[in-house]
């Protein structure tokens, strides 16, 4: 490629190592452009002109791909995959890092730091370079644990331990309730993960957070959508509702009226997680509002809630509940 190029030469060149990065997890290095058959020095170019970052020595990200990261989770991917790219060698994402790989629902808290797990007794020497500079990647937590090559494998690009363990360290990294979320977005995807989740718990009993995650087993249910349902849940019966049936079928006599995020049966109410939050489309909406009134024509009360109530003890939500029992059953 020419010394000096055209507009119309550097907008293809952007363009396609956009798509060879985003098959790493967006960021890309210098050298991995020889690799790709391009000239390295464009990242003098890139630079100049503002369209590629500097994440880290030798690492970079177009300016686009990191815009686009918006949300802490894509972000943190992000991050995660410079970190990576920044230390060639045996690692991969692990704990938090790992579950957003995955795509795990994840206390946002924990996505301050990227974490890592290298293998016992394999070189360490790439790893003793400090992972910082005046640009964006924080220092990253390495972990050095008994994992073997089956442990681990590919997703989107990136080098992470397996979907059971990166929920399993990821709740042993939660407080209590986040721990038991992380675990039912895990078992939502995959039921038969419970057992196994059980069996990987003894696995490393001394690591930090390992009562926590023992603590969390017993909560994890397999019809939690998502992590403000498992809050949610959590909460309510903290504040002296019985357990709610999860994913619970309503029928009428029309059929199925619809499935339900909870159903405290006894007091024939629907709890519904998430509220309007869910519904942005009129059609939806509209749609949701029929099977609503069917649902109530049924004779259940039905209350909803979303983040902001879930965040908290729940116990406002939990006395609507019981209002709205009363009320179904007398009438």
């Amino acid at each position: 490629m020419p010394d000096r190029r055209t507009s119309q030469e550097l907008a293809e060149l952007r363009q396609l190592v956009r798509e060879r990065a985003a098959a790493q997890g967006g960021a890309f290095r210098r050298s991995d452009l020889a690799g790709w058959g391009l000239d390295p020095t464009s990242v003098l170019t890139m630079r100049r002109n503002k369209q590629w970052v500097r994440l880290h020595h030798g690492v970079y990200v177009d300016r686009l791909t990191l815009d686009e990261a918006a949300g802490p989770e894509e972000r943190h991917r992000l991050i995660a995959a410079a970190t990576l790219l920044a230390l060639p060698g045996d690692v991969a994402l692990f704990g938090p890092s790992a579950a957003v790989a995955w795509g795990l629902p994840c206390d946002r808290s924990l996505l301050g730091t990227v974490h890592l797990v290298r293998p016992r007794g394999r070189d360490s020497r790439a790893l003793r370079r400090r992972i910082s500079a005046v640009d964006r990647l924080p220092p990253a937590v390495v972990h050095v644990l008994d994992v073997g090559d089956e442990d681990v494998t590919g997703v989107g690009g990136l080098l992470v331990v397996g979907r059971d363990l990166a929920a399993t360290t990821t709740a042993m990294a939660s407080d209590g309730d986040w721990a038991v979320a992380t675990l039912d977005g895990l078992a939502w995807r995959d039921p038969a993960a419970v057992h196994r989740l059980r069996a990987l718990s003894t696995r490393w009993p001394r690591l930090a957070g390992a009562g926590v995650l023992t603590a969390a087993l017993p909560h994890v249910r397999t019809g939690a959508q998502t992590p403000v349902e498992t809050l949610s849940r959590l909460r309510l019966i903290r504040a002296g509702l019985p357990e709610p049936e999860l994913q619970a079928p309503i029928t009428d006599a029309n059929g199925l009226a619809g499935i339900v995020d909870m159903l405290f049966s006894h007091l024939r109410v629907i709890g519904e997680a998430d509220g309007a939050l869910k519904y942005t489309d009129r059609e939806v909406l509209m749609r949701e509002k029929r099977r609503e009134d069917r649902i109530r024509a049924a004779g259940y009360g039905v209350v909803r809630w979303g983040w902001r109530e879930a965040s908290g003890s729940m116990r406002a939500v939990a006395k609507r509940i019981w209002t709205a029992g009363g009320l179904a059953q007398a009438g």
